[in-house]
């Protein structure tokens, strides 16, 4: 979670199991949302909050911080305890926390709604309600805003999409008048859920976004709302409470990213199908989570070395096949029939030896797997280079990275090759996530031709 203005409160600090029991600490939540608790204690023979650990597990502290606001920390547990003569300090993890809202020991919060932002989103969504005129003969600019209307997706997971729009507003008598407009993803849902439902939801549609940017996003803010939970809003009428939550989401990256940067595809371009299209992606990962997985850890550059990065979409792309193909060498029964005679005939001592060696023995290879993978493209991937030669240099890559077998080093992609290499394995991969998620051929073709940083990936920039 993206996190650009520092979050530090001092505030009163509690077991919700032990109200009484009060002391003084700082709430911090730094930029990745991870989240600390630091807690001034007079030296006592028995720690705050119960002792190391809170007696086993991550338990649940209740607080009061600056500017009148009730705080729930959850998922708790000690860092460091302090100790010596005297004043000490301890710290504390927060798992997550929940702004304006208290909850009870064993208590599940419970959601009807999930709002929130996404670095990117503005520019990627690109509806504006702002318009203004710039008279010259009249010296005079009008500047107008009309809430653009909500779009509303269905996912078909029980929940729907909705893309709603804020407005702000900065007025200064002297010099200055200026509105903004936000874009936010709202989760909504008839039966309350658990946070992590709708997280885990959110973690999804945030990757799209990557995904579609081709870079990496994080989410900058989120707000929850209840059906249990009201407030009075004035003229005798009641409204749910907004409940600021933090916790260190994923995907994340140090780097802000440049959210003008061009992107794979926007979203005006899936607008007339934009629930499918999303849909079949969150869809996608009850099939080729790993594969996901491994995408995003190369796309986020958490390897040290370029060769962690390409090993990461190569597994990621045999992961991709054996996921969506049921293809083997030969047919099952075919094959286990083989195997049993195989053992049969191996001397008693070396069968459980033999068992390991053949247990994978009717997987197709993958320099099989590569060449089914890049056949539905193979005129695009043609233009820059030839198939087979794109085999050769995967394989012996992986080969030698898996082995170091002194046989294939000098075929292996090493140094300056390993980059572009890198990219066309990527590139791969998004164009099976394209026609996966329901792009046509024609839409790809459109993508390569007129997309950035595909045509980037083709070497035509």
């Amino acid at each position: 979670m993206r996190i650009k203005e520092e979050f530090k409160k001092l505030g009163y600090f509690w077991l919700s199991s032990a109200p009484r029991e009060k002391v003084p600490g700082t709430l911090s939540i730094s930029d990745g949302g991870t989240i600390e608790l630091e807690i001034v204690r007079q030296f006592e023979r028995r720690t705050p909050f119960g002792g190391v650990g809170f007696g086993g597990g991550g338990k649940r502290i209740v607080g009061h911080i600056e500017n009148n606001k009730i705080v729930t920390l959850d998922d708790c547990f000690y860092k460091r305890i302090g100790g010596g003569i005297g004043i000490s300090k301890s710290l504390i993890h927060v798992g997550r926390v929940f702004i304006g809202v208290k909850y009870d020991e064993g208590e599940i919060p419970l959601f009807n709604s999930l709002t929130c932002s996404v670095e990117g989103i503005d520019e990627w969504v690109g509806i504006s309600g702002i318009e203004f005129d710039l008279q010259h003969e009249e010296r005079a600019t009008t500047i107008s805003y009309q809430r653009p209307a909500e779009v509303e997706l269905n996912l078909g997971n029980g929940m729907q999409l909705l893309i709603t729009f804020s407005l702000g507003a900065r007025l200064s008598r002297i010099k200055e008048a200026r509105i903004s407009q936000k874009t936010y993803f709202t989760l909504i849902s008839q039966e309350a859920r658990e946070l992590d439902n709708f997280t885990s939801v959110v973690r999804k549609i945030t990757n799209f976004l990557c995904f579609a940017m081709d870079q990496t996003v994080s989410l900058d803010s989120m707000s929850a709302t209840s059906d249990n939970l009201h407030q009075d809003i004035g003229e005798g009428k009641t409204g749910t409470i907004p409940i600021d939550i933090y916790y260190p989401s994923w995907p994340y990256s140090k780097d802000e990213p440049d959210t003008n940067e061009s992107k794979l595809f926007e979203f005006k371009e899936i607008q007339n199908d934009a629930g499918r299209i999303i849909s079949n992606w969150i869809e996608a990962y009850e099939q080729i989570a790993p594969t996901f997985n491994l995408y995003f850890l190369a796309k986020m550059g958490m390897q040290t070395y370029l060769e962690e990065r390409f090993m990461a979409l190569v597994q990621g792309l045999e992961a991709y096949h054996r996921r969506t193909s049921d293809e083997k060498r030969m047919d099952e029964a075919e094959f286990k029939e083989l195997i049993d005679d195989l053992i049969d005939r191996c001397p008693q001592k070396r069968k459980e030896w033999l068992k390991g060696k053949l247990r994978y023995g009717n997987e197709v290879s993958l320099r099989h797997r590569l060449k089914n993978l890049i056949e539905p493209f193979e005129d695009v991937i043609a233009e820059w280079q030839k198939p087979k030669g794109l085999i050769d240099k995967i394989v012996n890559t992986r080969n030698y990275l898996t082995h170091y077998d002194l046989s294939l080093e000098s075929k292996a992609a090493k140094d300056e090759e390993l980059w572009p290499l890198c990219l066309k394995m990527e590139l791969l991969l998004q164009l099976h996530f394209l026609r996966l998620i329901g792009f046509s051929y024609e839409q790809i073709d459109s993508l390569l031709a007129n997309s950035i940083p595909l045509r980037r990936k083709l070497g035509l920039l």
